[in-house]
């Protein structure tokens, strides 16, 4: 089919633009290892509780071998204690994360511990410029001279349920328009005619007018107030304007985050390169779709729209339990593992994958795992046209995701859950003494082990539409190959856009993690 060939030859050109070569991985190793010789020596020099030591543990997608090149470093800081009894324990003392953004900064490196977020994160940068590292140390004077009780507020939580009309009511059971030709009408449609940049054009900066409707939150604003601020005017951006705190995207080094408390990312990880051994296809998938939403500007938690990691569990979704035969086995539902070898209890929640590489390297080798001999531009296709979800009225009806009302659960057999059996269909928000933490649910991924978070709650009414829209139209573009139509654009065209009215990342990062 003259589609697919076409998706084949993009996918041959493109794919090996965007990953990482091992200089590269070499570079950031050394990196890594530098900030763990600066930590380990801070902690013992300043630090005498009941942790023995701390390392530094990759995750992400440079531990998943999902990375593309300039990506972010994720680190997860893993204590060792001194009580044997503790072996498990993966709590740290409230000190420590402070303890270590001092000894960044000390180090002539940029630093910035977010507390604002679902877990604290600490940010870094290699090679700050004069101004930024200036501006961070200044920030961090500002928190040495608080008073003891405003450094470490009370960690008092209130919790509640906020009514989401994008979610809540008929949105959340199967309509006409849901199943048919005209669904998304309760998503209006934005920016699908957004100009973009092409490779082959000039690199002249377009402006992008940004789309008019505006729900910054839907969990606490009702239909009335919905439609106020569509009709007023206010501007959105699928990205945020870098602010005096925020690092750029290019020029200050090696970034990475470092984050605390988190043992169920590294476990992720584990099982999304576990993923990545099942079939050759599922990397160069994984990096074409990443790709594809980075250039289309809908890949980033902190702009409203979806996470790395929400990407590559999207693309799994469809390579698991979609594409026919499967081009991966579901590796949570590998009943032929001992179960001794499979599970793990990790901050409450079971972990349960099939976890040796070299079992499933050999199985895949010996074409025990698929049957699918689909090409990657073949996947492609199916994928770009699941999430469309534009079936129209042609039968038979190819599957489809429905936006409203699915949840997408990598861990479940078919793959979708409803959200109304999950009790995601109303915004949540908890708020402590340092942050608030909403929960949004209007697209819904379920986390395949800690199955109470949601992967996509970052993504507001404006991201979903932009997302869903993006879908559609790289679909029509994929349709209108050997039609005789004009094209619409490149699948890769790149989102140009400016809003001086745009927020900097620092106001949003009490929505992201």
């Amino acid at each position: 089919m003259v589609q697919i060939e076409h998706l084949d030859r993009i996918a041959a050109e493109e794919i090996p633009k965007v990953e990482m070569s091992t200089s590269e991985v070499r570079e950031k190793e050394s990196f890594r290892k530098y900030l763990e010789t600066i930590m380990q020596q801070a902690f013992a020099k300043y630090y005498s509780g009941d942790i023995e030591n701390i390392s530094l543990v990759g995750f992400g997608s440079l531990a998943s071998g999902f990375g593309m090149p300039g990506s972010d470093m994720d680190l997860a800081v893993v204590p060792t204690y001194k009580d044997p009894a503790r072996a498990y324990d993966v709590s740290i003392d409230r000190g420590i994360p402070r303890l270590l953004e001092r000894a960044v900064l000390d180090a002539k490196l940029g630093g910035r511990l977010l507390t604002r977020t679902r877990v604290p994160i600490l940010k870094i940068c290699q090679t700050p410029t004069p101004t930024l590292y200036t501006a961070l140390s200044e920030e961090r004077q500002k928190w040495d001279k608080l008073p003891e009780e405003e450094k470490y507020p009370s960690d008092a939580t209130g919790s509640f349920i906020q009514p989401n009309p994008a979610v809540d009511g008929q949105a959340v059971q199967p309509t006409a328009q849901a199943n048919g030709a005209n669904f998304g009408v309760d998503f209006p449609t934005l920016g699908t005619a957004a100009p973009t940049k092409n490779r082959a054009q000039t690199h002249a900066k377009t402006e992008v007018k940004s789309p008019t409707t505006e729900i910054s939150d839907p969990g606490t604003h009702d239909k009335t107030k919905k439609d106020q601020n569509q009709r007023s005017g206010k501007q959105w951006s699928r990205e945020k304007v870098v602010g005096p705190l925020d690092f750029p995207k290019t020029g200050c080094g090696i970034q990475c985050d470092i984050n605390f408390e988190n043992p169920l990312g590294i476990h992720n990880t584990h099982m999304l390169k576990c993923y990545s051994l099942t079939d050759p296809r599922v990397r160069p998938m994984v990096l074409f779709v990443k790709s594809w939403a980075k250039r289309r500007k809908v890949n980033s938690a902190y702009s409203g729209t979806l996470s790395s990691y929400g990407w590559v569990l999207m693309v799994l979704h469809y390579l698991v339990n979609v594409a026919y035969p499967p081009v991966c086995p579901n590796l949570q539902l590998m009943s032929h593992r001992p179960e001794s070898e499979m599970t793990r209890i990790i901050s409450g929640y079971q972990v349960r994958f099939w976890r040796h590489e070299q079992e499933i390297i050999r199985s895949a080798q010996s074409g025990r795992l698929t049957e699918n001999k689909e090409s990657v531009g073949s996947l492609l296709r199916g994928f770009f046209q699941y999430y469309a979800s534009l079936s129209g009225y042609s039968y038979p009806r190819p599957p489809q995701f429905y936006w409203t009302n699915e949840v997408l659960s990598l861990r479940t057999p078919g793959g979708i859950l409803s959200k109304q059996a999950k009790g995601w269909v109303g915004a949540t928000t908890k708020i402590t003494a340092e942050k608030k933490v909403t929960n949004r649910y209007l697209f819904a991924i379920e986390d395949p082990f800690e199955i109470d978070h949601n992967v996509a709650r970052t993504v507001t009414h404006r991201g979903i539409v932009t997302i869903r829209d993006e879908f559609r139209r790289a679909w029509r573009i994929v349709k209108a190959v050997g039609q005789g139509l004009k094209p619409e654009g490149g699948i890769f065209d790149e989102v140009l856009e400016y809003d001086s009215a745009v927020q900097p990342v620092e106001k949003l990062v009490e929505t992201v993690m």
